[in-house]
């Protein structure tokens, strides 16, 4: 057969041939006209973009009959030289192939024959395609060679992924990064060929064509092959989309425009229309995603940035900038699940769903049942808090405000007596006198105290229904004198009858129980040496011995630490010496009191064990906050996502305590 595919019929035969990669081409210009070009060359890039391209056409610049220059001949009116290297059987270039020979032996006996001077040619040129795929050893049988050849040779390297190639191997060579190419490009191109193929084909054929080809010159002409046998000779839109099994923009506008305005049915059944047609489900996400990123865009930008987004300048005027970052994380997730979905369609359908379910409030997706009417003055309820969009909630506003919520739940407020209007500020209570058995009435005190214990003459006389109560007043108490303060005390207050021999004790005047010390109290020092203990400049194991001893005496001559028997290791003499040492430059001029140990079997309120308890106590509300947060409760329930509290770190203020970390 003498029919030859487009790729090979019009692959480039000069520079300027070459579609794209000018900053390429402009470089290996210069370098050949001045006879400076290096002696290994790598070319890096997607497949198709001219990387072995671009190798022939440096052999053919290096070995022309005319010279060495930048524009070797042409057709078959060129020097035989640049003919055999155009038809692939030049004795000089020696292609080698390096994902079927990766193999040191290979290699070797490719290095072996660099030696010999060129047969043919003024150059002998080493085209080794696919180089990331040489075997380690094979990299180093080639590095010698590479860093000093021969005269007379030439190395030029092509692979996709330079990510794998030995940095040994990049340092000897020139790289030169090629892009992929632009769909207006590729499309240009293909109007050049159809046209010089005296082709009838349509503008958005060939655009439809460019797209498909993802940046690669070969693969469009490929696909061109492909469109003109699918189509007979003559390219349509409508048959090449067919075949390609994607979709115009048209049509997808229409799913997104039904998506943004909350028009379940419509979306639903736009879907419906593109499955009936043999849509590919997984290209229906990536151009939904698409839409979205370029509907972000206009957002940002304030306009259409190039034709192809233009279509989506009315849709971005009605769509929340914030459901349409969500969306766009929605279509990738649907492109990522779609392996694992039941069938490509009800894995799309579930996508769009989700979508459909942070519409706005007020659409048809979900409205919320208008308020019951009263005659009463409308007051704001929960339910209908919980039912205003939240559209515009972020996470970050979101945290905010249920740290605020958190921070405020502290504070209890006075309720609001039920005559009070709703605009009248509360006023303070006035306290209301105490009456006690005698009829007498006492003034409160400013503070709430413990009440003293009653005597056990007051408390036998009382009649069984007027016991003293734990606040120590009777609950049916009524006086002339005014109402009793029946509120709730706080449980500082509260204190138990006591129990005396009735037999031996005297009666007494009932007297006030004193109050107990504070817990600090019981080891002198503590809160001094925990104050301490931050400002020492101590590490290691030091510091585990100052952090985990509890301070029972703290004064100019000694330090009593208590230490716990299971932390007896801690205190070797190095680590008491560097805690003295920390408390000479702490106490400095003065002389440092000298610290003594002492082992209990347990030592609790260390400043190790409060560092703990602020860091566990930081990380519960961190956690709090954000499950508390609406934006995340409305993921949890609506799409089902999962929060990992271990991934949660607490934001640590500079005033906070160290961190447990860092002891």
């Amino acid at each position: 057969m003498s029919f030859q595919a487009l790729a090979r019929t019009w692959r480039p035969r000069r520079f300027d041939e070459l579609v794209g990669q000018a900053h390429v081409v402009r470089a290996l210009t210069h370098a050949l006209e001045q006879d400076k070009l290096h002696h290994a060359l790598l070319f890096s890039g997607t497949r198709g973009v001219g990387k072995t391209t671009l190798a022939r056409i440096i052999a053919k610049c290096l070995n022309c009959e005319y010279g060495t220059s930048a524009h070797p001949c042409r057709g078959d009116e060129g020097c035989a030289t640049c003919r055999e290297i155009d038809e692939g059987r030049f004795v000089d270039l020696i292609e080698v192939d390096a994902a079927s020979r990766t193999g040191v032996d290979d290699t070797r006996e490719l290095m072996d024959n660099v030696q010999y001077a060129p047969t043919r040619g003024r150059t002998k040129v080493y085209l080794i395609d696919e180089v990331h795929m040489l075997s380690k050893h094979s990299f180093n049988a080639l590095l010698k060679t590479l860093e000093e050849p021969p005269p007379r040779v030439q190395f030029l390297l092509a692979t996709t992924e330079p990510e794998k190639i030995p940095v040994t191997i990049l340092s000897r060579c020139l790289q030169f990064p090629l892009k992929r190419l632009p769909v207006a490009e590729i499309a240009a191109q293909l109007r050049h060929i159809v046209d010089a193929e005296s082709i009838t084909a349509e503008e958005q054929a060939l655009v439809e064509v460019a797209r498909a080809a993802d940046g690669s010159m070969r693969d469009g002409l490929s696909l061109l092959d492909q469109a003109i046998a699918f189509s007979g000779g003559a390219l349509e839109a409508e048959p090449v989309r067919d075949m390609l099994g994607t979709i115009g923009q048209g049509r997808v506008v229409e799913l997104v425009e039904a998506i943004v305005d909350a028009r379940a049915p419509a979306a639903l059944e736009a879907l419906a229309a593109l499955y009936a047609q043999g849509i590919d489900m997984r290209y229906l996400l990536e151009a939904l995603a698409t839409a979205w990123q370029q509907i972000a865009t206009i957002h940002v930008v304030g306009e259409a940035t190039d034709e192809s987004s233009q279509i989506w300048e009315a849709v971005a005027g009605r769509a929340d900038p914030a459901n349409v970052h969500l969306f766009y994380d929605i279509a990738l997730a649907g492109v990522r699940d779609l392996a694992h979905a039941p069938d490509p369609l009800v894995g799309v359908k579930m996508s769009v769903l989700r979508m459909l379910a942070f519409a706005p409030a007020g659409t048809d997706v979900g409205t919320a049942a208008p308020p019951q009417q009263s005659s009463a003055p409308p007051q704001p309820t929960q339910p209908e808090v919980q039912a205003k969009p939240q559209s515009a909630q972020t996470p970050a506003s979101g945290i905010a405000q249920v740290r605020a919520q958190l921070n405020g739940s502290a504070k209890k407020a006075t309720p609001a007596p039920a005559d009070r209007k709703p605009d009248e500020k509360p006023q303070p209570a006035e306290p209301q006198p105490h009456v006690d058995d005698a009829g007498q009435a006492r003034a409160p005190a400013a503070e709430p105290t413990a009440a003293p214990a009653p005597t056990v003459a007051e408390h036998e006389a009382a009649p069984p229904h007027a016991q003293t109560t734990a606040h120590g007043t009777a609950p049916d108490a009524r006086d002339d004198t005014g109402p009793i303060d029946t509120t709730e005390p706080p449980a500082a207050a509260i204190s138990q009858p006591a129990t005396v021999d009735e037999r031996s004790a005297p009666v007494v005047p009932s007297q006030p129980e004193p109050e107990p010390e504070p817990e600090a109290a019981s080891n002198m020092g503590a809160d001094e040496w925990h104050t301490l203990v931050e400002r020492l400049s101590l590490g290691g194991f030091a510091a585990q011995l100052a952090h985990n001893g509890i301070c029972r005496r703290l004064d100019e001559n000694q330090i009593v630490l208590a230490l716990a028997r299971s932390n007896e290791f801690l205190a070797t003499p190095n680590n008491k010496d560097a805690l003295q040492q920390a408390l000479a430059s702490e106490w400095a001029p003065k002389e440092a009191p000298r610290v003594v140990i002492e082992y209990v079997d347990e030592a609790r309120d260390t400043p190790a064990q409060r560092i703990e308890e602020d860091a566990q106590a930081r990380q519960q509300a961190a956690i709090a906050s954000i499950e508390n947060d609406p934006f995340v409760k409305q993921l949890r329930e609506r799409l089902g996502a999962q929060l990992r509290a271990e991934t949660i770190k607490p934001h640590r203020n500079k005033d906070a305590m160290p961190n447990r970390d860092e002891l």
